[in-house]
């Protein structure tokens, strides 16, 4: 009887993580435990070079933490915040800290939108969403047996 109850209590716990999602579906959740970072990444539609936006969640919100970009360009940071350095041909432009309650973007026709965890997993928008497609991301809090489905 007492497993049963701890079966329970584990299938409805709550678990936070990342949600992504379309204005028609929720496609993807990643528990919190499986990053502590995440980042966009894309093409510069102007310049042509990488831009990574790195986040983190904190407090039910999306925190940017610094960009990391190859070139100056239209839309990308022009001041610097705590800390802004060239590394191998990377400008880094840390502490940011800029709170946003989620991310509403439209993917692009050339820039290659994805998002990255753990450095090594990689979602392409381009692989299940047409051009132009909105997708929203966000922290999203779900019970333990909802996020097996995801």
């Amino acid at each position: 009887m007492l497993s049963i109850s701890m079966v329970i209590i584990f299938l409805v716990w709550p678990v936070k993580g990342l949600g992504l999602s379309t204005e028609e579906e929720f496609l993807f959740f990643i528990p919190e435990k499986n990053f502590e970072e995440f980042a966009i990444i894309y093409d510069h539609s102007v310049m042509r070079t990488e831009v990574k936006d790195v986040f983190t969640l904190d407090g039910g919100e999306i925190l940017l933490l610094r960009t990391e970009y190859q070139s100056f360009g239209a839309g990308l940071p022009t001041e610097a915040f705590e800390s802004f350095e060239k590394v191998d041909g990377r400008y880094i432009n840390q502490g940011i800290h800029r709170r946003i309650p989620q991310i509403r973007m439209r993917t692009g026709r050339t820039t290659e939108h994805r998002l990255i965890y753990n450095e090594e997993s990689e979602i392409y928008f381009d692989e299940f969403l047409e051009k132009g497609a909105l997708i929203v991301i966000e922290e999203k809090t779900m019970t333990t047996l909802e996020s097996l489905f995801y």
